[in-house]
């Protein structure tokens, strides 16, 4: 019962996250800059700023979402971490993998087991890298072309600043983003129409998320609790609140491919904080897809995460995820995690995508990365949704018959 204890004891901290933690660095001309910290409820009057180059950024702010009182950067003594690759490599830390070197050559029942041991591990830890997934020389090759999308970038995207020295841009709908293995990834796509069925976003306030997140963690923190909280009709599923998610359709169960980004890490940034991308409406309700485009290293900036803190019930190590090219991480949203520091000399580049059900809070507001970007995003989800559609309407057939 600890376990459950210290996740109610920890409720109020976390609701007190909900809209995700914007902090701001505002520019006076008169006064220089000003320093506020400040937390949105997405149901309240005050809402994101967008990044320099949107329509509704304000003149002379220099805004960094997601981030706390001192710019994202984590100062507190952290917990022991566990490697999964290199010289400090672990065979616990190699737990949280799945070889999935025979999926292109397999039949349709050894996918079929491939896909639910990746399923089990996702579900267990909130997390998993899938090994030897996707051509590592296309994954190095996708590097120099991030490297000219942030330093060329096209008219009508916006570059996004992040926590701790970091910053994030859409890439366009083309090659070498258009590739098959990489958003339109079979393994990934079967995978992500069974692990994200949380709906209780849709249609709800945010009191109705905190009270139905209370329920399902005094009975038990169990997945399939979501199955019976269905999306519910109203003003808030036709016309989501601002920065909330607003993919699919108010009546449509599961996930939809949300935005598909370039992070970029410059040499020296420092340790970021400990975070949840996403707070209401808990688990299972967006999947963040990692690709490193540059050579990950236990001290470039990889991602270090918390196992099992996206059901409240960490065993307290962080498990560093320095992946080799060829590999791929899936990590859910709400899983507590935090880039570690960068001590390298170059830039890093990791390419992310996310998977996400409607109604969720994320700070992404319309034209958040530029008009152009935005219709980018669509040109992916005409492609990749149907697909990822035909998967979920399959996944739902199978929990309605079991």
């Amino acid at each position: 019962m600890a376990p459950r204890r210290d996740a109610i004891r920890s409720l109020a901290s976390l609701m007190s996250l909900t809209a995700a933690c914007w902090s701001f660095s505002i520019s006076d001309p008169r006064r220089g800059p000003i320093r506020r910290s400040q937390l949105f409820s997405f149901y309240g009057d005050s809402i994101p700023m967008p990044p320099p180059g949107h329509p509704d950024h304000p003149v002379g702010a220099e805004v960094q979402p997601f981030a706390n009182q001192n710019g994202g950067i984590d100062d507190t003594l952290g917990p022991p971490n566990l490697y999964m690759y290199g010289p400090a490599a672990s065979p616990l830390g190699r737990s949280y993998a799945v070889d999935c070197n025979l999926w292109h050559s397999a039949d349709r029942m050894e996918r079929q087991q491939l896909v639910d041991q990746v399923l089990v591990t996702l579900r267990r830890n909130g997390f998993v890298v899938l090994e030897n997934m996707v051509p590592p020389q296309e994954q190095f090759s996708m590097e120099a072309a991030a490297i000219r999308h942030f330093e060329q970038l096209p008219e009508g995207y916006f570059t996004s600043p992040l926590r701790a020295d970091r910053s994030q841009v859409h890439v366009p709908y083309e090659d070498p983003w258009s590739a098959e293995w990489l958003v339109p990834n079979d393994l990934v796509l079967q995978v992500t129409a069974r692990y994200v069925i949380n709906n209780m976003a849709c249609g709800r306030s945010e009191e109705e998320q905190q009270s139905a997140w209370c329920q399902w963690v005094m009975q038990g923190s169990s997945v399939e609790w979501f199955h019976s909280v269905p999306p519910q009709g109203g003003p808030l599923a036709t016309d989501p609140p601002h920065g909330c998610t607003n993919v699919g359709a108010p009546d449509e169960l599961g996930p939809w491919l949300g935005r598909v980004m370039i992070t970029k890490t410059p040499p020296q940034s420092p340790l970021m904080t400990r975070h949840r991308d996403i707070i209401l409406p808990g688990p299972f309700a967006q999947l963040t897809i990692g690709v490193p485009l540059t050579p990950l290293s236990a001290n470039n900036g990889p991602l270090a995460l918390r196992p099992g803190s996206h059901v409240m019930n960490s065993p307290g190590y962080e498990v560093v995820t320095n992946i080799p090219h060829g590999s791929i991480m899936l990590y859910d949203s709400f899983v507590d995690h935090r880039a570690v520091e960068h001590r390298g000399e170059e830039d890093r580049y990791v390419l992310y995508y996310e998977f996400e059900t409607r109604g969720i809070f994320t700070g992404y507001v319309d034209g958040h990365f530029g008009q152009q970007a935005t219709q980018s995003e669509h040109d992916f989800r005409r492609v990749v949704d149907p697909i990822l559609r035909r998967y979920v309407a399959n996944a739902q057939c199978a929990t309605a018959s079991a």
